[in-house]
């Protein structure tokens, strides 16, 4: 992460918590076109029943040297001893964002270090000047908006209860300015919304003395989330086919590189199949196939059997063999993925910067190692309504042909703020759809964020299945995550189809709520039988989660 700050001090005028002493906040405003402060002598704030409601008739450019038209209000509350925030602004350049900041927060609190419900409980961060904290919600570090810094002698917890999936941000920095941590909340616009005027999700900060405060506090935050995304409880999801209860181990056969290097072909598989199931009922295992459909990630997105495996016959015998020895078997399919050289209307729906003036190109691996991330690797919007209505029928028309019992969407828990096409609604269309035409069918995801559970109640897991995370119920409560296709399999660690390479790992214990993986490539029954054995057995004799 580069670190971009300020190289001199803006000047924001700073204003008391009534019954926090000590510590002060602030506003910026973000536009098209510049940010904004308030201008000092254009505040007038007004103390009301529980809290404060501040008026800025004026805003000014950084430093306060020039003054700038434009309109911010800020109302502050208590509720039940939390501090929260809600501003709106009014200018005539499009508004992105508003930025709360606070300064002065207890520095034995923030001394203990930063952490969020799915931090490991044996790890915390601690910002330096290199390396500030920044967490974004919902992609890629901060999968729901709740932070904690401190323990149970004292602690702060900083949240934004949004009813939308917007980006939301968490930077804590120590600029030379001030005296100590500055603590930033972002929350910025639907691009598709930027306007003259723009209202912000309710801001919250709570001090916390025990560890039962700062576990109500991010209770009445998960409570918030379960109803404004619709979160459904794990036992009773009507999307949850009852033979994904029973899966103790998921099977990632590979198939064919992006390269065009083989590394099983679909009777190969069987083969595997046939092995497998001697030592883990076939009851108990979910086949996951990645590249099946050709060249891994270069035939997106178009998918049939790739014929260097052996082509549709081959396939279905496979999906034969798997449903005999009483597994269920799940191809992969790329949410966003596209090659420009096969898909022609990939402008239309690729994702664009918040502004439209360009084409985000975002996972462009180095399939083919000349050290360069490779051109024509561009990713979609499945709310634009030609792709989505494509990736249907393409997804679709396998399970009707094959009978395949699941579907893998890679890289769904990849959001971007794009101006033209709001991305979960498309995913909502999207898997509504499929539940529709296929009454059974489970839908599987890569990583997630909490909006994202209500749409797929397995996802391979960016965090590993042994993380003990601090609030674990923010995933387990609604959904199930699978091991990785990239940790690598048994010996040298070979990714397979994925782009890591070699990744040796010992296998993981998987905690409460995880389903572990195990990896298939062209050398592992050959060279490393035992090992698998031994990981099939410990699978087969575990709980089901």
């Amino acid at each position: 992460m580069s670190v971009n700050n300020l190289s001199f001090d803006p000047h924001d005028p700073l204003y008391d918590i009534p019954g926090l002493p000590g510590v002060q906040w602030g506003i910026q405003v973000f536009t098209t076109c510049n940010f904004y402060s308030l201008a000092a002598d254009n505040v007038q704030v007004a103390a009301t029943g529980d809290g404060v409601h501040l008026t800025c008739s004026q805003l000014s450019w950084a430093g306060q040297h020039q003054r700038s038209e434009g309109r911010v209000e800020v109302e502050l509350h208590v509720e039940d001893g939390v501090f929260v925030w809600t501003v709106q602004a009014r200018h005539h350049e499009p508004i992105k964002s508003i930025k709360l900041m606070l300064w002065g927060l207890p520095e034995s609190a923030l001394a203990k270090g930063w952490w969020q419900p799915t931090t490991d409980q044996k790890d915390v961060f601690h910002p330096t000047d290199n390396a500030p904290l920044l967490w974004r919600y919902p992609w890629p570090e901060w999968l729901t908006a709740w932070a904690c810094a401190g323990d149970a002698n004292l602690a702060i917890c900083v949240s934004i209860r949004d009813p939308e999936v917007r980006a939301k941000r968490l930077y804590v920095f120590h600029p030379p300015y001030a005296p100590g941590e500055v603590v930033e909340l972002v929350c910025e616009q639907d691009a598709a919304r930027w306007g003259d005027h723009f209202v912000t999700p309710p801001m919250r900060l709570h001090v916390c003395k025990s560890t039962a405060e700062i576990d109500a506090d991010f209770a009445a935050h998960q409570a918030f989330i379960e109803t404004a995304f619709k979160l459904r409880r794990w036992e009773s999801r009507p999307d949850v086919p009852a033979w994904l209860r029973n899966t103790r181990l998921v099977l990632n056969l590979h198939g064919q590189h992006w390269t065009g290097y083989v590394f099983n072909t679909f009777d190969r598989m069987a083969e595997t199949l046939r092995f497998i199931t001697q030592y883990i009922p076939g009851d108990q295992l979910l086949v996951y196939i990645p590249g099946w459909e050709g060249r891994y990630y270069f035939a997106y997105p178009y998918y049939q059997p790739g014929e260097a495996m052996g082509g549709a016959p081959a396939f279905k015998r496979l999906v034969t063999t798997a449903h005999d020895l009483g597994t269920k078997v799940m191809p992969m399919f790329g949410m966003h993925g596209a090659n420009t050289q096969l898909y022609a209307d990939w402008r239309q729906a690729a994702f664009n910067s918040r502004t439209s003036g360009y084409v985000r190109f975002v996972n462009f691996p180095d399939w083919d190692n000349d050290r360069f991330g490779e051109d024509d690797q561009v990713f979609l919007n499945p709310g634009e309504p030609a792709y989505r209505s494509h990736l249907l029928e393409q997804v679709s028309t396998i399970v009707n042909d094959y009978q395949v019992d699941g579907v893998f969407l890679d890289t769904s828990a990849c959001w971007f703020n794009d101006p033209r096409y709001n991305l979960v609604e498309g995913y909502r269309l999207l898997t509504d759809e499929l539940h529709r035409r296929h009454p059974g069918l489970l839908i599987a995801g890569e990583g997630w964020y909490d909006a994202l559970l209500n749409f797929f109640p397995v996802n391979q897991s960016w965090l590993g299945v042994d993380r003990n995370y601090r609030y674990p119920q923010i995933l387990t409560r609604y959904a199930r995550a699978l091991g990785h296709l990239a940790e690598g399999t048994p010996g040298a660690g070979s990714t397979g189809v994925h782009e890591g390479g070699f990744h040796p790992a010992a296998p993981q214990k998987p905690t409460f709520g995880h389903i572990p993986s195990l990896g298939i490539v062209d050398d592992t029954l050959s060279k490393y039988r035992a090992t698998v054995i031994q990981i099939c057995k410990t699978a087969a004799g575990s709980n089901a989660g």
